[in-house]
């Protein structure tokens, strides 16, 4: 969960069948009964007005939107262009990265309900990966560890000085959030079952729900004119092979905005998986921070004592910017991708826009303390802190006044809007993380420092 800046991913911190598929393009005006609560007043109008100023005011080329209500049909909407010179059509195609994850949790859960795997045997049984098959705790590791993140596994194995994948703890006893549990997972179930995850998932999920843009490959050609590309901080496109064949159950779903739509209400209304087996993906099972736990695939949020319980997912690649929220007690849910790096700024705008508890939700999902409130603060000091900013890390940021915010300008950092929370400290709504201004000899400098009060980025003017 903490913060990394680098070159291509700068601060990656987060329906109905196929008989109503038809009518999920529709656009709905008026606000339903089973929204109160979730949704505010006139909440379609605000994505209609406010949406395409986010697309502009953070150079972002696209954002599709689905919102799912009890006894509803799903709103469907995509603003802006995936092309230029081209609307983005409803039916858009989006990479969702790691929103991937709960979804193949989904699809294991099937299984186990069908009494084809079980959640506590060891993967030994069926696979190992051989950097790791000397080791004795690899012989402990299990399906529950992986959904649940507690292999003992960093998120890749380049993560580690040698490369290699290695074992940091004894499974099950901590989260430590890792994309190459869920790829061992895959090849233990390809290797029992001989067959590829995206056949198992086609057969299980995508099939019979009516996912009918859902891939864990590539595209057909026809379908590749609707693929929402990667645009980059400034607009550009990424120098990005975007054509990514390899099934990985940990990232790079291919879904339209309807997909995400009907997996979230069939979910939640126990059409994928039965009552017992949604229940035992949502029981706690591993400890991310104080606020937030981690299930079978989902992030779990429960501090809302009117929500319930929120499952949530949030996806981040080079251009790729994407959230899922579910509200299962209210049988509401919300999903947002964005193709572009700014993305975060984009979703977090809309989710404190139209849900009544908007900014309760990000703080609860992404911030361990309270979001400090907005200050007012003096336009000299706006001015005085403005400027371009040369970072430890080799890169520069510009920062440029906006009313009572400083907004971010950078060829490889996010565009996000700074708010102040004193006269020299800012803080953006999408992360916890805060800037602080200081001079330093005849010098301007600022610090980035997390939630723990840790420095992680330097720039001096």
């Amino acid at each position: 969960m903490s913060i990394k800046i680098c070159k291509t991913n700068c601060l990656a911190s987060f329906a109905l069948f196929t008989t109503i598929l038809s009518s999920c393009s529709g656009i709905r005006t008026e606000r339903t009964s089973d929204a109160v609560g979730i949704y505010k007043e006139r909440h379609e109008y605000i994505l209609d007005s406010l949406v395409p100023e986010l697309l502009k005011h953070y150079q972002v080329p696209s954002t599709g939107v689905a919102l799912i209500s009890k006894n509803s049909p799903p709103v469907i909407k995509v603003y802006g262009e995936h092309r230029e010179g081209v609307r983005a059509p409803n039916n858009t195609i989006y990479n969702v990265a790691s929103i991937t994850k709960p979804i193949v949790a989904t699809t294991v859960m099937k299984l186990v309900s069908n009494g084809d795997w079980n959640l506590d045997e060891p993967l030994q049984n069926y696979y190992m990966d051989p950097e790791i098959a000397e080791d004795p705790y690899s012989k402990l590791i299990t399906t529950r560890h992986c959904l649940s993140h507690t292999t003992g596994f960093k998120n890749w194995r380049w993560n580690e000085s040698d490369g290699k994948l290695n074992i940091n703890f004894k499974p099950g006893t901590r989260f430590q959030y890792s994309g190459e549990g869920m790829e061992l997972l895959r090849i233990a179930i390809e290797a029992k079952f001989k067959t590829g995850l995206e056949r198992i998932m086609d057969s299980l999920l995508f099939g019979p729900v009516g996912m009918q843009d859902a891939t864990m490959g590539w595209l057909s050609d026809r379908d590749t004119l609707r693929f929402a590309k990667w645009y980059d901080t400034e607009g550009n496109l990424h120098d990005i092979d975007y054509k990514i064949e390899k099934v990985n159950a940990a990232d790079d779903l291919l879904v339209s905005m309807h997909d995400l739509a009907i997996f979230s209400k069939s979910l939640m209304q126990y059409k994928i998986i039965d009552r017992k087996a949604f229940a035992a993906m949502t029981i706690p099972q591993s400890t991310i921070n104080p606020k937030l736990k981690q299930g079978l695939g989902w992030v779990m949020y429960d501090g809302l004592e009117n929500l319930g319980k929120i499952l949530n997912h949030d996806g981040g690649d080079p251009g790729v910017v994407a959230t899922l929220i579910l509200i299962p007690e209210h049988e509401a849910a919300i999903a947002i991708s964005v193709n572009s790096d700014n993305g975060a700024s984009v979703t977090n705008s809309i989710l404190e826009s139209i849900l009544v508890e908007g900014k309760e939700i990000i703080e609860g999902l992404h911030w361990e303390n309270e979001i400090p409130d907005k200050v007012a603060i003096d336009k000299k000091l706006l001015k005085e802190y403005s400027g371009t900013y040369t970072t430890d890390q080799g890169f520069d940021i510009t920062f440029l006044p906006e009313n009572n915010s400083l907004m971010t300008e950078s060829p490889v950092f996010p565009r996000i809007k700074l708010w102040p929370k004193t006269e020299n400290v800012f803080f953006p709504l999408p992360f916890e993380i805060y800037f602080r201004f200081e001079e330093v000899g005849e010098t301007m400098q600022f610090n980035l420092v997390n939630s723990q009060g840790e420095t992680e980025l330097t720039g001096i003017r």
